[in-house]
């Protein structure tokens, strides 16, 4: 499993499907907050926090 800097997780069965549902969850949240924020540098924060959550869903998914 990939680690992220200073961060290891070792995660398999129920606990990686329950995290991998919350990420989808929150993935969800992101992309409705992206569509209805007017403001510019708040959308931008929203989308860099999306490309995290993605990350994290990818690295879930294959393992």
């Amino acid at each position: 499993m990939e680690t992220l800097p200073g961060v290891s997780f070792n995660l398999a069965g129920e606990d990686l499907l329950v995290l991998t549902k919350l990420l989808e969850a929150e993935q969800s949240r992101l992309l409705v907050e992206i569509r209805h924020t007017d403001h510019r540098s708040f959308r931008e924060e929203l989308r860099r926090r999306l490309s995290i959550v993605e990350r994290l869903i990818d690295l879930c998914r294959t393992h």
